[in-house]
């Protein structure tokens, strides 16, 4: 028997290139609004406290951080 059954079932779900295109868009749009929501919040809060550009540096990295955490998220029951 196979250990990962459930990873098999899953992986089912792309017979259909039209849903794995719509998978792929989801995980780009999901990451690119992580990183955009980090980089517009450290910009307002940069403009707020006159801090800038550190805070806006610091919202962005979390921003990635969220993002590639997300995408792992969304990729996760396919590996």
């Amino acid at each position: 028997p196979s250990p990962n059954v459930k990873g098999k079932e899953t992986l089912a779900k792309f017979d259909n290139p039209w849903r794995t295109l719509a998978f792929v868009g989801v995980v780009g749009l999901d990451f690119a609004f992580c990183v955009v929501a980090g980089f517009l919040l450290g910009r307002y809060l940069d403009r707020l406290f006159a801090t800038s550009p550190w805070i806006m540096l610091f919202c962005l990295i979390m921003g990635i951080a969220v993002g590639v955490y997300s995408v792992y998220r969304l990729v996760r029951p396919y590996l």
